[in-house]
């Protein structure tokens, strides 16, 4: 389906978004949806058992593999040596230096009117929060609760919430529906999906869905810049919304690309195996 000369609806593009944007004409979209590269805080790894799951999960981002874990003596130097390895995937997506906050004013731009959901860490809330608020933006803070979070260290909260923001500016309705308006969505920490999709930051499909049905109507266009696995367009193509994707790793737009097939990297690990004949999935 065309939406104009050089990009096409339902289609998630293998492109840095802060070129593939570009291409969007003004006031095209209806919703923007993303989950954008959590900023953490900088500093030395520690010794403890989360510590460890932490940079494996950032060195998984990275595209580096565990063996860095097991190569150098400390998880300081394996992430400062897999950082200047991997330096072509860091330019692309890197867990701990968020976004450039310059994608926001083209976002904008693309926006018929302000509405947006954006999924950040903690430390990105006050900017965003700002940015979008200094626009005259309705906002809430929209939170996923998680039963089985990892261990904290003796210091810090359980990692058991996850923020979402939503932003729209005046003239933006909300639907009706009383199992729509929940400003939580609790469940497990998704551990089947991440191992499903192979991507470490997967968010339920569920909570992704209840927001796109309390904000769009039907055959209005979703715009997610940072697609992942391909939650948000899955959660489109269920609900009857169009969506445009951008995903820069090359790996994880062919896992979402699959999805939408029907197809998990599970299913095609099997088949590499010969343990599936996937001309039955798909």
């Amino acid at each position: 389906m065309e939406l104009f000369s050089e990009m096409e609806l339902n289609k998630i593009y293998n492109e840095d978004c802060y070129e593939g944007i570009k291409k969007i004409p003004d006031k095209s979209i209806d919703l923007v949806y993303i989950d954008i590269p959590y900023l953490y805080n900088q500093g030395a790894c520690g010794s403890s058992e989360l510590s460890e799951r932490i940079t494996k999960k950032k060195l998984q981002l990275m595209g580096a593999d565990e063996k860095y874990l097991n190569e150098f003596s400390t998880r300081k130097e394996a992430l400062r040596i897999a950082k200047n390895t991997m330096s072509k995937n860091l330019q692309l997506t890197n867990i701990e230096n968020g976004i450039d906050y310059s994608i926001l004013d083209e976002l904008c731009r693309v926006m018929k009117k302000i509405y947006i959901y954006v999924w950040c860490s903690k430390l990105q809330i006050p900017d965003i929060l700002n940015y979008f608020v200094n626009k005259g933006c309705y906002f809430e803070i929209l939170v996923w609760c998680k039963t089985n979070p990892t261990p904290s260290t003796n210091n810090s909260w359980l990692p058991d919430i996850e923020y979402c923001l939503m932003f729209r500016e005046k003239g933006t309705k909300l639907n009706d529906g009383y199992d729509l308006k929940h400003k939580w969505y609790i469940s497990g920490a998704n551990v089947q999906d991440k191992q499903l999709y192979d991507h470490p930051t997967i968010k339920p499909l569920e909570i992704v869905k209840q927001h796109i049905l309390h904000s769009t109507q039907p055959n209005d266009i979703v715009l997610d810049c940072f697609m992942g696995s391909g939650t948000t367009a899955v959660a489109c193509k269920e609900t009857g919304r169009n969506f445009i994707g951008f995903e820069i790793d090359k790996h994880y737009c062919e896992i979402a690309n699959d999805r939408l097939k029907g197809v998990t990297q599970r299913d095609k690990e099997l088949k590499e195996q010969g343990k599936v004949d996937l001309v039955d999935l798909w």
